[in-house]
């Protein structure tokens, strides 16, 4: 049985070994709020799990489980929003939405604050996220409608990076990544994931690129910039200058003949003027 109880979730199955109990509080946790099993695992040993009030040990073995009470003792925020500062466009089939910079795409972790995934769930229940941003990278993000598959998804972002880049230039490099935060950029080709660099202007050693990418990957754009010898501004995992956020903004995307523009691209343009004119 599942219920709610002063803002904690209470589980009870019946195991008869604990190590059988902490396996079925993991897929549960996982499919009920949508968080990976790795995060479900990390509640059970940061000591939020409780059996019969206490703190439950990973060596424990119960029997008649039935009998013992099972709970995930987590604080939610209580998370208030105007939708309309979230909505670029509505279709039919596509949904466009601003995503501010230092806002998660999905929940990471039940406390988080609201993510995109969330407003997705609560107003658009027939619709699910086709793509994800950064947590610091702003601008447009898609929710498309069941049943429904994109052929051709195009999408433009702004950087900022630091150096003066020479000029327009397509990266093919393969980009290889494995259970850590950093990926790898190959001398391999990989045609299917490229990065169309346009230079916008370059001056005081930042320099506002234009990038196209038709099929992304994890992190492709800092990774393939990074690889260049021009990190973003403010991307401490692909560069080393701290800023006050990582430099980096969706400003257009298109999903087959639906398209939407960032209702904030001026705003990141400034910001990049500012930058130059000190």
């Amino acid at each position: 049985m599942f219920k709610w109880h002063c803002n904690s979730y209470i589980y009870t199955n019946n195991f008869l070994y604990y190590i059988q109990i902490i396996m079925k509080l993991v897929d549960y946790l996982s499919q009920q709020f949508n968080i990976s099993k790795r995060l479900a695992k990390k509640y059970i040993k940061e000591k939020k799990v409780l059996i019969d009030g206490k703190f439950a040990k990973e060596n424990l073995e119960i029997t008649n489980i039935e009998n013992h009470h099972i709970s995930l003792n987590i604080d939610i925020k209580k998370i208030e929003y105007n939708l309309d500062e979230f909505i670029i466009s509505n279709y039919e089939n596509v949904i466009f939405l601003y995503k501010p910079p230092f806002m998660h795409t999905e929940r990471h972790k039940l406390e988080d604050s609201l993510t995109i995934s969330d407003i997705v769930s609560e107003h658009f229940k027939e619709y699910k996220l086709i793509s994800r941003l950064d947590f610091e990278t702003d601008g447009v993000i898609a929710a498309i409608k069941d049943g429904y598959k994109p052929e051709n998804v195009l999408k433009k972002y702004l950087a900022v990076v630091i150096g003066n880049f020479p000029e327009d230039t397509i990266v093919f490099n393969k980009i290889v990544y494995k259970k850590r935060k950093k990926v790898k950029v190959l001398e391999e080709i990989d045609l299917e994931h490229l990065s169309n660099i346009k230079v916008i202007n370059s001056d005081k050693n930042y320099s506002l690129l234009e990038i196209t990418i038709f099929k992304a990957t994890r992190h492709q754009i800092r990774a393939h910039l990074s690889f260049l010898g021009f990190p973003i501004l403010g991307d401490t995992l692909y560069g080393d200058k701290q800023y006050k956020r990582l430099m980096l903004s969706c400003i257009y995307t298109k999903i087959d003949n639906f398209e939407a523009h960032s209702p904030k691209k001026e705003n990141f343009i400034k910001e990049y003027q500012n930058l130059i004119s000190v």
